[in-house]
């Protein structure tokens, strides 16, 4: 666990979120080169995500993040304007929320923490599913799919606490600004600006690597739940310091990577899987669904943390099979297809 923590927790969607802002980029330059409106579209764009997103959430896995996604992704179309030097100070500054809240939190000694209604409701969920002593874990592992539905439910009845408690949102809305700018400024001719990127893979490994390194050393001691103690914001510092530039380094070692004829025969297998996030994305909910909860094999705290990233790597070879299968046939991914029906208001082809 303290390996995934260190190199793996919060990078990803945070790799994610930068590539989120790269495609809102494109949209954008495209929709002027035509001469369109693009805030209509990419609008209806996250009201439809933000619908998948919900469903996700509520009725297969708490911890969706399409929903965060999509609500930020509304925010997001406030910046399209904004010069490229505003964007950087934004995101910067949007990367220390988490750190005020904490200190905000700690002023207050708690009374400002948004988390308690949550946390009471989801509760309240809990008792009148499973009665005064059901855990989530205990409703998810039942083998009856309405207290499976409602452990889920009530387990994420707690994100939008603990997201704006760790300000989360905030931390989303950094990447996707700093995805902007780089789809502004190094998306054209990524290589033309080789040494940059060289720096920020350097600069990124060291200080992300650091502070991802003390993040995964106090969660192993402290756990992940936010203290309002010193040793607390510590943890959020270090994962505030850890987090995005080690995103940023994954970033750009894969770009440079990209820019070499033999990294690109490395990296060209995951293509399909990106032209299908969203559809492989969902397909991996649906699997653990499947194998951890109590209506599956039900293998939720039975299979050891050894086991996970052997069973990780098996289920991305296969969607990578699938993927590259799909699309030897099909222009979009089965759930990208729909979604892109939602935004355009009419039947597309999908081939």
């Amino acid at each position: 666990m303290f390996a995934m923590n260190f190199l793996v927790e919060g990078k990803f969607y945070s790799l994610f979120s930068l590539l989120f802002g790269v495609g809102f980029s494109l949209m954008l330059g495209r929709a002027e080169q035509r001469g369109g409106t693009f805030g209509p579209l990419f609008l209806r764009r996250m009201v439809g995500l933000l619908g998948i997103g919900l469903i996700h959430l509520l009725g297969v896995w708490h911890g969706d993040i399409l929903t965060l996604y999509a609500l930020m992704g509304m925010v997001l179309i406030l910046f399209r304007g904004m010069e490229n030097r505003a964007l950087l100070l934004w995101a910067v500054g949007l990367l220390w929320v988490p750190l005020l809240t904490h200190l905000v939190l700690m002023a207050t000694h708690g009374a400002l923490d948004p988390a308690p209604p949550f946390n009471a409701l989801s509760r309240a969920i809990q008792n009148a599913a499973g009665g005064p002593h059901a855990t989530l874990f205990s409703l998810r592992s039942s083998d009856e799919a309405w207290q499976v539905f409602l452990g889920n439910l009530a387990n994420a009845i707690q994100r939008p606490g603990r997201y704006l408690q760790t300000g989360r949102q905030a931390k989303v809305l950094a990447m996707f600004l700093l995805g902007i700018w780089v789809g502004r400024r190094l998306l054209p001719d990524p290589l033309a600006h080789r040494m940059l990127l060289i720096r920020v893979l350097k600069g990124g490994l060291g200080l992300g690597l650091a502070g991802s390194a003390l993040n995964a050393w106090l969660e192993a001691r402290l756990g992940s739940a936010v203290l309002l103690t010193p040793a607390g914001l510590l943890q959020t510092a270090a994962y505030a310091v850890g987090v995005a530039p080690l995103a940023a380094a994954y970033a750009a070692g894969l770009a440079l990577l990209w820019g070499t004829a033999r990294g690109r025969r490395w990296l060209s297998p995951f293509v399909p899987l990106g032209r299908m996030a969203l559809t492989n994305y969902l397909v991996q909910s649906g699997v653990g669904l499947l194998l951890f909860y109590g209506y599956g094999l039900n293998l939720m705290g039975r299979m050891g943390a050894v086991w996970m990233l052997p069973l990780a790597l098996l289920i991305l070879s296969l969607q990578a099979l699938f993927s590259a299968g799909w699309l030897r046939y099909f222009t979009y991914g089965p759930a990208e297809w729909l979604w892109r029906q939602f935004t355009y208001r009419r039947l597309l082809p999908l081939r």
